[in-house]
């Protein structure tokens, strides 16, 4: 009787038969999404034409977040979810090129903390999207309000001393622009030390199920903590004071950022509830959906 055995090298070189097979597969299924994008595009550039505009934003962040919250949920394995979404997101990043202009303005600052916008920037918009540094934060708010193809990577108010973008935001005129996304977007708590930022864009702030919206409040006097929650709570609202500023033109003389803990749109009547007494205007900013939150990341 012959007994076969396998030897080690002949076993590892069937694992890596396998692995090629599925390198190909997933090579294959990219190159078919490729195409699926160009037909979602033309399809929109043909809709855009109709309506008599000049061309369409394809950048959907509220999409982009439940595609990754759908991916962290059916995760398995110890591959880190970090790496799940670096890998989404670059496909993403290059999906979006591939249906019209697209590139990234970033707030870089002189204090040391350029490299960590800059990293948080790439990583989520990808290896090969336009990028551009700027040392002041309302020049990449300029960019943003200029061009509906860039989207700017700005600090998260009250957490870095240029953080005040969003008093020009709030107090400028009327604007497509909007918060549409928050950095990074899986927050993990063990090991970490990073920078938060915020995105703005010329697009919609879609809800996910999940989200936080910004809103200002333009006021005639200078307002407690509790004379704001109370006159947010008054109009319908929830929410909490999380920046302030003191004005030198205008009626208005000092103007407060609200973070509200779900998705506020832009016809809600309980915004022109704000407006009376000390409130002379409340503005949305937009929002964002809330990051993912892990102790660990299996690794």
């Amino acid at each position: 009787m012959t007994i076969e055995t396998t030897s080690p090298e002949k076993a590892l070189a069937e694992v890596r038969k396998e692995i090629d097979a599925l390198d190909d597969a997933l090579h294959d299924l990219l190159m078919k999404r490729t195409e699926l994008v160009v037909e979602v595009a033309e399809a929109k550039a043909r809709a855009a034409s109709a309506a008599g505009e000049g061309s369409f934003v394809a950048f959907r962040p509220a999409r982009e977040a439940q595609v990754l919250r759908r991916l962290a949920e059916r995760h398995r394995g110890s591959l880190p979810v970090r790496v799940i979404f670096r890998l989404w997101r670059e496909i993403i990043a290059a999906m979006t090129r591939i249906q019209g202009p697209f590139r990234v303005d970033v707030f870089g600052g002189q204090d040391g903390s350029a490299l960590s916008f800059w990293d948080l920037a790439r990583s989520y918009y990808g290896s090969s999207t336009p990028m551009e540094l700027h040392d002041n934060a309302r020049d990449v708010l300029r960019r943003v309000v200029q061009d509906r193809s860039v989207v700017g990577i700005l600090p998260e108010p009250g957490t870095h001393a240029a953080a005040d973008w969003w008093v020009m935001f709030a107090a400028g005129g009327q604007s497509e622009a909007r918060v549409v996304a928050c950095l990074p977007f899986i927050d993990v708590a063990e090991g970490e030390n990073h920078v938060r930022a915020l995105v703005v864009a010329q697009t919609g702030f879609e809800p996910t199920g999940d989200d936080t919206s910004l809103v200002a409040i333009s006021s005639s006097e200078s307002l407690s903590d509790s004379r704001v929650t109370s006159l947010v709570a008054a109009a319908g609202f929830s929410g909490q004071r999380i920046a302030d500023a003191k004005l030198a033109d205008g009626p208005s003389s000092h103007i407060y950022l609200i973070s509200m803990p779900f998705h506020v749109a832009e016809d809600d009547k309980r915004l022109a509830a704000l407006e009376g007494g000390p409130i002379l205007e409340a503005r949305l900013l937009g929002g964002y959906a809330n990051p993912i939150e892990r102790a660990t990341d299996g690794e």
